[in-house]
């Protein structure tokens, strides 16, 4: 038995898509490992428990965030004390991209694994950063953090291929595994019908489009609304739901001649979210950068036809149950959406292509390689 540290600290007050990971990643590590211990260190900001219906999980509560300079300088004090109550670490898997500087003095002879999801803090900050003084900050950061954590780990885990491949001047050939996201079987059944009220629809039979996202200019949300005021004149109705942290675009909604037509739903449940997916009529994915694009796959497996940017890692992960487009190009966008929109067969090939692309991704073959990782530092 070996005692797995996993760092949850992503689990903010409202959780996004690396905490998407760990939520998904976290109850399947304990369905197929029960012979290990594992704790996991959350955040002050949430705290929800984390429920496995059969097992009881420890679950440490601790400041400071983990993606802060405080972590980074200081965050080794924090997780000392943490092992000095709980017990010491066969493992500490971090399952966000930055250690503390001095985690190997934190947990001496325990093996070191972080998640590695994206390097947009160092290459792409002003996608990120409402200003140019927090973007050129966070890439100071991110540029002496990211690298050093993936140097101080035993194995790294890179989520898609990119990812893996921008983080080669830091890895050793043998220090990483590329394992992907998976998809929730939650997706993968029937989803009661949204309130149509609640998204700003006139009635419950009013055919939308979605997109989930938020405001940061990476997600391209901006120029998708641009794209729906174009489309929106030749459709006898239709309506564009972004779900998400997306009240920064609502001047942009305002000023748009389609404002009528267009809801910030907001950050939905996880049940609200599902039913509104999958009744979506399209579902729009034009981020500018991504370290993997999990909506993708989860509209997929819901059989809603697909949109994605034409640039990798979503180019790989939609492959031919896509149509791509040029994310930079507001017209190109346009007329994707509306081919689909005006072509039954083509939707419906989406469709089937979609169901079984997204049917080679889920969580328990995640964990399955996850815990391969952990018997493979264990064993060196």
């Amino acid at each position: 038995m070996a005692r797995i540290y996993l760092d949850a600290r992503n689990i903010t007050a409202q959780p996004a898509g690396v905490a998407r990971y760990a939520l998904s990643l976290i109850p399947e590590l304990l369905r197929q490992a029960p012979e290990h211990e594992f704790v996991v260190i959350r955040h002050t900001s949430n705290r929800t428990p984390i429920d496995v219906p059969g097992f009881a999980l420890r679950e440490v509560f601790v400041d400071p965030a983990i993606d802060s300079l405080e972590n980074f300088a200081c965050g080794a004090h924090t997780l000392r004390k943490v092992f000095k109550e709980v017990g010491a670490p066969d493992i500490y898997h971090n399952l966000f991209h930055i250690s503390p500087f001095a985690i190997r003095r934190a947990a001496p002879g325990a093996k070191v694994v972080v998640t590695l999801h994206d390097l947009v803090w160092i290459d792409h900050p002003h996608q990120s950063q409402p200003t140019w003084l927090k973007a050129e900050t966070i890439r100071a950061f991110a540029s002496l953090a990211i690298p050093h954590s993936l140097k101080s780990a035993d194995h790294v885990i890179c989520i898609s291929e990119p990812t893996a491949q921008r983080a080669t001047p830091w890895l050793r050939p043998d220090q990483f595994s590329l394992i992907s996201h998976g998809v929730s079987d939650d997706f993968q059944t029937p989803a009661a019908p949204p309130e149509h009220q609640k998204l700003g629809l006139p009635s419950a039979d009013t055919p939308y489009i979605v997109a989930i996202g938020n405001a940061k200019p990476y997600k391209n949300l901006d120029r998708l609304i641009d794209a729906f005021a174009r489309v929106r004149p030749t459709l006898d109705q239709g309506h564009l739901v972004l779900i998400g942290n997306c009240a920064d675009l609502a001047p942009q909604v305002r000023d748009s001649e389609v404002a009528q037509h267009i809801t910030l739903a907001g950050i939905l449940s996880d049940a609200e979210l599902r039913s509104t997916l999958g009744h979506a009529r399209l579902f729009v994915f034009p981020s500018l950068v991504e370290g993997f694009g999990l909506p993708i796959l989860e509209a997929m497996a819901m059989g809603i036809p697909t949109l994605v940017s034409d640039l990798e890692p979503m180019r790989s992960i939609a492959q031919r149950a896509a149509i791509l487009f040029n994310p930079n190009h507001t017209g190109d966008l346009a007329r994707a959406m509306r081919r689909v929109l005006e072509d039954s067969k083509l939707r419906e090939r989406l469709i089937e292509d979609g169901y079984a692309r997204a049917a080679q991704f889920n969580w328990p073959k995640t964990a399955a390689k996850t815990l391969g990782v952990y018997t493979q530092v264990l064993g060196e």
